[in-house]
């Protein structure tokens, strides 16, 4: 367990090993008894149905302004989440305002209105991908540096109480020699969005692998490192991809290990990352972190086991740690637990599986063209 403690030392919250942010007292000390003046750039449904609910609950945070280039979705927001700010469509509105913000606009603009935002003195929680290309990113981290502002990732999933269960029992052997680790996540695309954002180019940067997969696929590299060797196929002919199923290869306990991660917009797969053994199977579910479920076959059978991760979690909690994070990174000066930096290996991945897309097999297709 020592090892295990010493690997993953810092990748947890409420780490002490995060680096301090602090240099030449240049930076504002906050009074804890007051909250954070937070901005929201970007009303949208992410900001609505997830980021809004969390935030009204917490006395530690003052949402202060509101800002949206369709001034009616900050109207809204505000409405409907009985949130009592400014609502500004121009991000000077936030100037001397706000102590931080929530940048939730489409992912085009995240590298933009994040780096004016940090070069206004504000700190910042960027909804993921961190930006379209990691040129963009990188920009970004250095941005950061260069302000000494707070960046972080809303890559909420790595607050997910099994993950440390997940990369501890497999580095402690619990299932032998690793064989393989498979990835799926899939369900019918039924986010209620606030535009066409998801499939305009001028406002992301690809589909299923890019917006959801981003989640899962980070998890994966932050738990078991690099990926190499990685082939890409996707259903987008020349669009944005439904499905896409990408490969590679990892390095787990000294030995290369091949990973398929598979998504889809269009129909459900098991939604969850397995790592399969020689003695075994740990199974972390999207659905359930509190749980990790280990699968074996003994005499008698099959056999599943629950192992309880947390006692108290919801279908919030993840944003609750995502947003206690923030604040403590905020307040104390210290790096957050998603850092910029961090996200960005997942968006490298992201961008070399893009450059070598080869299309998905889709029989029925060639079905009507003999058809035809």
């Amino acid at each position: 367990m020592k090892d295990v403690v010493h690997r993953a030392a810092g990748r947890w919250p409420n780490s002490r090993i995060a680096s301090v942010l602090t240099r030449r007292g240049t930076l504002t000390s906050f009074d804890s008894n007051q909250p954070v003046r937070l901005g929201i750039v970007g009303c949208g449904a992410i900001t609505r149905e997830a980021h809004l609910p969390v935030i009204i609950g917490d006395r530690r945070v003052e949402v202060t302004v509101l800002c949206d280039r369709d001034r009616g979705n900050a109207t809204h927001a505000a409405r409907a989440s009985g949130v009592e700010a400014e609502i500004t469509t121009e991000l000077a509105g936030l100037a001397g305002k706000v102590d931080a913000a929530i940048v939730a606009v489409p992912p085009r603009f995240h590298a933009p209105v994040a780096i004016q935002l940090m070069e206004m003195g504000i700190d910042v929680l960027c909804e993921k991908p961190l930006a379209i290309t990691v040129a963009d990113g990188r920009k970004m981290v250095e941005a950061a540096r260069r302000t000494e502002r707070v960046l972080a990732v809303a890559l909420m999933m790595r607050f997910f109480p099994h993950n440390r269960w997940l990369a501890d029992l497999v580095e402690e052997g619990e299932i032998g020699e690793v064989r393989e680790v498979i990835v799926e996540d899939g369900a019918p695309l039924d986010w209620p969005m606030a535009s066409n954002s998801y499939f305009d180019r001028n406002a992301t940067g690809g589909g299923v692998l890019f917006d959801t997969g981003v989640h899962l696929l980070d998890r994966v590299l932050w738990l078991f490192g690099d990926l190499t060797g990685i082939a890409y196929e996707d259903d987008a002919f020349g669009g944005f991809e439904s499905n896409a199923k990408l490969t590679g290869v990892l390095q787990i306990g000294g030995r290369p290990v091949p990973a398929r991660l598979e998504f889809s917009w269009s129909h459900r797969l098991r939604r969850s990352i397995r790592v399969v053994g020689e003695r075994g199977t740990l199974e972390a579910s999207t659905s359930d972190p509190r749980t990790l479920t280990l699968h074996r076959t003994a005499r008698r059978g099959p056999m599943e086991m629950q192992i309880l991760c947390a006692k108290r979690w919801d279908g919030r909690s993840h944003y609750r740690a995502q947003l206690d994070d923030f604040i403590g990174a905020v307040r104390e000066r210290r790096a957050p637990f998603v850092t910029g930096e961090s996200a960005l290996h997942a968006l490298a991945v992201i961008e070399t599986a893009y450059a070598r897309r080869t299309s998905m097999a889709q029989p029925w297709l060639a079905r009507m063209e003999s058809s035809a």
